[in-house]
Formats: C-alpha cells, sequence, structure tokens
C-alpha cells in the first residue's frame, strides 16, 4: 500500500467522497479510496487503468506533466472524459503527488452536469444528432438519436473520434475548419459531408459545429448538431445524374432541344444541333433568345413568333422554312409543351426545332410518283386514253348512279375494222399509229362529260353520260365519220365499227351492259361486211 509522510492525508483519500486512485507512470493502480472500489467494483487483483481510462487520455495525462513538471507551481490536469465502464461523463483532475523516485498521480474523479441549455438540448426527444467533444474529437457525450443514426452504442462509441466516423476526404477538408474554430474568434460553422454507418454505409448528414467553454475545466469543446440529410443528397445525385442523362441525350438528338422558363424570353438550354440547323453558334440564343427568327422566311416570321412568344400553356406544332443568303431553303417543324409543378403552376417550357426538309423532299417524291402511277393505272400508256381498269370503274360507277336515280347513259363499243391486216401487212409502228388515231377521233367528237377508254388490243368503249336516247344517232354519226391521220402509208384507210346500248333496267350488271354493247358492236360490223359482199356483186 502507497504511504505518505502524513497520515492525514491517506485519511481523507480513502474517506474523500468521490472515486480517488493513486497511479504511477505505467498506469498501474497503486491504491484506490473506498468509494472508487464501490463505484466502478475495481477488484484487488486489477493493477492498471485498462478497461476504466482510455490509453489516449493517460497518454494525454503525462504529456501534460511532462511539459509542465519544471514549473515552480502548475494548475492540476482537468479534462471531461467518459469512462470505458460508466455510461456517465466526469471531470478528470490528475495531479502529481509524488516524483522520487518515480512519478505518482492521485486522480479524482467527479461527476460531470452538463450546462443548462446543453442538458435541454441532448434530451431523448430531440430528433437530431447532438455531442459534445473535445478539441482531439473524442466524445464526451452524444444524444440517443445521434447514436441511432450511427448504428453504434453508447459504449461502443466512446473509443472512436467524430473525425473517426467521418468518411477520410470529408474529414480531411473539415480539419482546418475545426483547427480555425479553435483558434479564432469564430465560434461556429456548417458542414455537409458523410459519416460511416457501424454497419459499412455512407450517411450524409449536415453538422452544425459551435465552439463552447466548459464551465468546470474551462476548456474548449465543441457542440455538434447533426440533420440526416441522405434523402435529399440522394435525390440531388438523382437530379444531377438525370440532368446528366438528359444533356448525354440531347447533345447526340438530330433535333435542336432548349428549354426556357414560363417566360419564353429566358432561356435556359439549347443543345448544339441549333449550330448544324441553323449554321450560327448557339451562344446568340443565349444573348437574344429571338435570335433564331431572323432566318425564318418572311411571310412565316410573324406567325412563328407569336406561337413561341406566346402566353398560352398550350402545346404547340408549326412549320416553317428557314431562308438562307444563298438561296437555300430549309423546313423546319417547331413543336413543344409547357411543365407544371404540382400545384399547376407553369415552370418550364420545353421545345424542339426539327430539320425536315428531306421529309418534305420525300413527301414531294412520293407525290409525283404517286401521280404518275395513277397516271399508268388510269391511262393507257400508249393511246393516252383511259385504260381499261379506269373505264371499267367509270361504267360501273355509270350503273350503280342510274341504279340509283334512272339517269340514262349510252355505252358505245368500238372496233377497228382491219386492224389485224394492217398489222401483218405494215407492221405494229402503224398498227400504233392506227390505235392512236382511232383514240384521238374518239375524245374529239364526245362532250366533255364523256370519257373513252381502250378495252385492249383494237378494242374501244365511249360513255356517254346522261345522254337520252334522242341524241344517240347524232352522236354516233358523228364517232363513224372516216379516221384520219397523219403518218399512215398511203391506202392505209382506218375505219371502226361500233354498238351502242342505252342502259335501262333490263341490265343487271356493268359486265352485262358491256357484253350487250360488244354483241350490238359484232352485229353492226357483220351487217357492214355483207352489204360490202353484196355491191361487189
Amino acid at each position: 500500500m502507497f504511504q505518505t509522510d502524513s497520515p492525514f492525508q491517506m485519511q481523507f483519500f480513502e474517506l474523500a467522497p468521490v472515486p480517488m486512485v493513486i497511479i504511477n507512470d505505467l498506469g498501474e493502480i497503486i491504491q484506490s479510496n473506498r468509494e472508487c472500489q464501490q463505484l466502478f467494483q475495481i477488484m484487488p487483483d486489477e493493477a492498471n487503468i485498462d478497461g476504466y481510462l482510455t490509453t489516449a487520455t493517460w497518454n494525454e495525462v503525462i504529456r501534460y506533466f511532462q511539459v509542465v513538471s519544471q514549473a515552480v507551481k502548475h494548475e492540476p490536469f482537468t479534462k471531461v472524459v467518459r469512462l470505458t465502464r460508466s455510461k456517465d461523463t466526469y471531470i478528470l483532475k490528475v495531479n502529481l503527488l509524488n516524483t522520487v523516485p518515480s512519478n505518482i498521480y492521485i486522480v479524482a474523479l467527479t461527476l460531470y452536469y452538463p450546462d443548462d441549455e446543453l442538458n435541454e438540448a441532448l434530451q431523448e426527444r430531440l430528433p437530431m444528432g447532438m455531442a459534445r467533444v473535445d478539441t482531439e474529437g473524442r466524445f464526451i457525450s452524444v444524444n440517443p438519436a445521434y447514436l441511432a443514426m450511427l448504428g453504434y452504442q453508447d459504449e461502443e462509441i466512446q473509443s472512436l473520434t467524430e473525425f473517426d466516423l467521418t468518411y477520410h476526404s470529408d474529414a480531411n477538408s473539415e480539419k482546418p475548419l475545426r483547427e480555425n474554430l479553435t483558434l479564432s474568434s469564430g465560434n461556429q460553422y456548417r458542414v455537409d459531408k458523410r459519416y460511416l454507418h457501424k454497419n459499412g454505409h455512407q450517411i450524409w448528414v449536415r453538422t452544425f459545429v459551435s465552439s463552447i467553454n466548459c464551465k468546470y475545466t474551462n476548456q474548449q469543446q465543441f457542440l455538434i448538431a447533426v440533420l440526416d440529410i441522405h434523402e435529399e443528397k440522394q435525390l440531388q445525385e438523382a437530379i444531377a445524374t438525370s440532368e446528366r442523362r438528359f444533356r448525354a441525350i440531347a447533345e447526340n438528338v438530330s433535333s435542336v432541344v432548349w428549354i426556357s422558363a414560363a417566360d419564353p424570353a429566358r432561356l435556359f438550354y439549347v443543345n448544339k444541333c441549333y449550330d448544324t440547323i441553323w449554321e450560327e453558334k448557339v451562344e446568340v440564343l443565349y444573348h437574344d433568345p429571338r435570335a433564331f427568327l431572323n432566318k425564318i422566311h418572311p411571310s412565316e416570321r410573324e406567325m412563328a413568333e407569336s406561337t413561341r412568344f406566346s402566353a398560352s400553356t398550350d402545346s404547340w406544332n408549326i412549320n416553317y422554312r428557314l431562308l438562307f443568303d444563298d438561296g437555300r431553303v430549309k423546313h423546319i417543324r417547331d413543336s413543344g409543351n409547357c411543365v407544371f409543378d404540382g400545384n399547376g403552376e407553369l415552370i418550364y417550357r420545353v421545345g424542339t426545332l426539327t430539320d425536315i426538309t428531306a421529309e418534305i423532299d420525300q413527301r414531294d417524291t412520293v407525290v409525283v410518283m404517286a401521280k404518275k402511277l395513277r397516271e399508268m393505272v388510269e391511262y393507257d400508256s400508249l393511246t393516252g386514253i383511259k385504260s381499261r381498269h379506269a373505264i371499267m370503274t367509270d361504267i360501273q360507277d355509270a350503273y350503280q348512279e342510274f341504279d340509283k336515280t334512272s339517269d340514262p347513259s349510252v355505252l358505245v363499243y368500238i372496233d377497228a375494222d382491219g386492224f389485224k391486216n394492217i398489222n401483218d401487212s405494215y407492221g405494229h409502228d402503224v398498227g400504233d399509229k392506227v390505235l392512236k388515231a382511232i383514240a384521238g377521233h374518239l375524245t374529239s367528237n364526245i362532250r366533255d362529260s364523256d370519257v373513252a377508254g381502250r378495252i385492249g388490243g383494237d378494242e374501244f368503249v365511249v360513255l356517254l353520260r346522261h345522254t337520252a336516247k334522242a341524241e344517240i344517232p347524232h352522236i354516233l354519226e358523228r364517232l363513224k365519220c372516216d379516221i384520219e391521220s397523219d403518218g399512215l402509208p398511203e391506202g392505209v384507210n382506218v375505219s371502226i365499227s361500233l354498238g351502242a346500248i342505252e342502259l335501262s333496267e333490263k341490265v343487271v350488271s356493268a359486265e352485262q351492259w358491256l357484253s350487250e354493247a360488244d354483241k350490238t358492236m359484232y352485229q353492226h360490223k357483220r351487217s357492214r361486211k355483207k352489204m360490202r359482199l353484196s355491191r361487189k356483186h
């Protein structure tokens, strides 16, 4: 047992109302008083302070007395600490009891009571994390919300510093702020950083660090208020990721993409495609959002301006042309819509400007091709009059109209006389000229309301729409006239045989109508042939 020169001192040591212990330089417990043994249950065979004071704290004590040992008078070492075997906070006071033959220390522990305002802040009902640390970042006290946020138990966190719980790069960034707070007259700062949860994942927090002075030890401490902003940071990262993804997409599309505020004159973003389509730098739009109007065709500029800079919140889709100095024209589709927040307030306008010149050119080409194809289907390529398909459609329409209105029409079937002999004797070129001559003759001798078509070979039809029976002889007389055509060989005479049938209720289909006209034509052809034979005899 340790002894001093004064029995009274040892009696006071034993009966002191606070835990006291005598320790040597090696941290070995030489003697503890009754209060210490009862409170901390120090057993007689426990010879050192392991499990009571942290090694870091005891090393701090040793260093302190190494510095002050040469002074004539010095203050005891005082610090607010958390003992590893107790959840309570104590004021640690250490002084040199003897220095010969080696340093002997007497340690006293007094229960620490926080200041009133801190006591209020550390109530369990407070939802934010609160921690009090010393200048080295060691924890003096923490509230339940702080522990729950990081997943630690109270006793587990005492072996760590606040910087141990901070992501290393964030800790390195914050340490200068903490040092400045220690040295300067400033008394607080705010920083967003990442804590390391006990399970290993990171938690984004917003910390408010204030410098305070402990009234018991007169030492600087730091009060840290902690807000969990992990969801906020995740949302910010999601927004940033979404914006990066949007830009990556927008910068690689072939249309101009732009975003403005509710006021279309406040432009937020335009992609680089504007350079390609408008053939000028996109930066001009940030200086003047109306600059794109300058290249729009004068006749369409007002329409484009009134649409794009309207106060309306409707979506839009318009087309206009760009006119360049060299005379080139580009066709543009300008479309967009408005974006509203959850309260229905307009927050953005988003639009695209697409070069549809190729689409317009292709459409025009398709229109021309469709027209040519329609002409190929509707008109006979040799004679220029209606084809079999087209004239049959007209005959069917006339029949259906008669079925509804009883409006009279006449179908004339026509065949070239002796066409085979002409073809065989003079060749197909002459035969083609004969067919063209017949087609020209027919179209020259019918009314505008009538239509002529080629059925095939040397057979033709003429549809006389809305024709009364009394008109038929006059029309047929004109059609029977001799057919003349320049370019035919001498001796080639073109004549035709024809048969006409007026549409009546006896005709039950368009096909029957055509067949009856065909029969009548052949009757006419045979009768003419008999007449020619009788004249010869």
